[in-house]
């Protein structure tokens, strides 16, 4: 029992190392699966900037 123990801990320390040697990318890669996607600048200006609305032609007055 006790080498199931010590292979277990020795496994969570070389899990550990790696996640923190590598922890940049890892979150990175967190952010960018998980995280809130951020519309792009261009199309967010262009959804802000909406045409006038067109108005009905108006006649002239006639007389």
């Amino acid at each position: 029992m006790f080498e199931f123990l010590i292979a277990i801990f020795a496994l969570a320390i070389w899990a550990s190392v790696i996640i923190y040697y590598f922890r940049g990318p890892i979150f990175q890669w967190l952010d960018n699966r998980f995280g809130k996607d951020t519309p792009l600048a261009e199309l967010e200006a262009a959804h802000k900037k909406k045409p006038p609305a067109a108005s009905p032609p108006q006649e002239q007055g006639k007389g």
